[in-house]
């Protein structure tokens, strides 16, 4: 029964670490899922090419300096057009092909 008990709390303290590790994981993202997003809620303004348009060109934005954008809306851009992992997505994206 001891050796049991000790299993099962070994097993939960290693799914645990399993969860950490994968929201670690989670921290870098994947560009091409911000492609779509880019399109459906950014494209109409900043451009196909991120070159500008109603709102300003991409060109040089590092992927801090577009989530802090996305979540404060400058200008008349609207605040949180996307959030979370998503906002995160949109912005490895436009670094990617605008930095």
């Amino acid at each position: 029964m001891k050796k049991l008990m000790m299993v099962i709390g070994g097993s939960a303290m290693l799914l645990a670490a399993c969860g950490d590790e994968s929201e670690e994981a989670g921290d870098t993202m994947d560009p091409a899922e911000g492609e779509g997003l880019y399109e459906e809620n950014c494209l109409s303004c900043h451009g196909d090419d991120m070159d500008g348009g109603t709102g300003p060109a991409l060109d040089g934005y590092s992927a801090d300096e577009v989530v802090t954008a996305i979540e404060e809306g400058p200008g008349t851009m609207p605040a949180d057009l996307v959030e979370g992992e998503e906002a995160e997505s949109v912005a490895a994206y436009v670094e990617e092909e605008a930095g």
